[in-house]
């Protein structure tokens, strides 16, 4: 395996320069160069997490969706205390159109650290994109309290009051879907009994054929069987791996096994 001469960085068959030093790389580190690396192994899991993180970032700004996921999930691997690699974790499943891994990401970010406003500001307009207009006002509640930044609060400001607006439709929508229902009943309580009619002339109904009204059994989205919760379960295994097929924990980021992410669902 080739190896960079500065940083002892390790790389695979077919790599001929750090991509970091600059600088062509040897096939055996010299015994001079390779002492001491109990000191510099937690430098170099840090700089292969920023190089691998670096280009997942790059990967999401350019759209390339999957190899964004495949580098981030790796970064994730390494430094899974970064806040950072699973608020762009969240976002990469979000274009790929897989929530539950979205969401999962957003509370990974929010474990590592409740007080990031990152963390929260993701959170926050990934739940408002998803309706959940309760848990979205909490987290943008929290965000205001902690964000100074002028502008910042000004934009979050903003989506609060539209979180706002669109929780008193549901709730006015509540209250009109309640009365409807109680004056139904009232209705029902009040109905004459069928032998208290009188006919007064009496024609043959059309026959109506009853699968001219069915209707094809709707098939729901993932964002519509949506529904975000608070907790990691990461102690049972009642999921398992799409790539090989391991049982894994429910939330697990990744497969402990083949090291891929975790999907619910197949790419």
């Amino acid at each position: 395996m080739p190896y960079c001469p500065k940083c002892k960085a390790e790389y695979r068959e077919g790599f001929k320069f750090c991509v970091d030093c600059k600088v062509p790389l040897v096939s055996e580190l010299e015994e001079d160069v390779a002492v001491d690396l109990s000191e510099t192994e937690s430098e170099r899991k840090r700089r292969d997490f920023e190089r691998l993180f670096e280009r997942g970032e790059q990967a999401l700004d350019a759209e390339d969706f999957r190899k964004a996921l495949d580098l981030l999930n790796k970064a994730s691997q390494l430094n899974p205390d970064e806040v950072e690699v699973w608020n762009m974790l969240g976002l990469t499943y979000q274009a790929l159109g897989h929530d539950r891994e979205a969401w999962r990401s957003y509370k990974f970010a929010l474990r590592a650290d409740p007080d990031s406003t990152n963390a929260l500001w993701y959170a926050a307009q990934f739940l408002h994109e998803r309706e959940d207009y309760p848990l979205a006002l909490s987290f943008i509640t929290r965000y205001i309290e902690l964000e100074s930044d002028p502008e910042e609060l000004k934009e979050a400001e903003s989506l609060r009051e539209d979180i706002k607006y669109h929780l008193q439709e549901v709730n006015e929508y509540r209250d009109a879907a309640a009365s409807i229902d109680s004056f139904d009943q009232d209705e029902n309580e009040d109905e004459v009994p069928a032998d208290k009619f009188t006919i007064l002339d009496e024609e043959e109904e059309d026959v109506v054929d009853e699968d001219e009204f069915d209707e094809e059994p709707v098939e729901l989205t993932e964002a519509a069987g949506f529904l975000a919760d608070l907790q990691l379960q990461l102690t049972d295994r009642n999921s398992k791996c799409t790539f090989c097929g391991a049982a894994i924990p429910t939330d697990a980021p990744y497969c402990y096994n083949c090291k891929e992410p975790h999907l619910y669902r197949p790419l």
